[in-house]
């Protein structure tokens, strides 16, 4: 394996919480929530809050 794949193998495991923009390792616990058939992944309590009270305003 070459290490472009292995840096594109890590980027797949890693998701950015769409309120804040912190990488989040898929890997790890996290908070995760359904929306409109998708998963997202929040690093935090505060941002699951922010993200349950306006969904679509993280979604663009």
């Amino acid at each position: 394996m070459s290490r472009d794949d292995s840096k594109a193998i890590q980027r797949k495991r890693e998701d950015r919480d769409p309120v804040c923009g912190k990488r989040i390792n898929r890997n790890k616990a996290h908070i995760t929530l359904q929306y409109k058939g998708n998963e997202y992944l929040l690093c935090c309590p505060i941002c699951q809050a922010e993200f349950e009270r306006d969904p679509e305003r993280y979604l663009q």
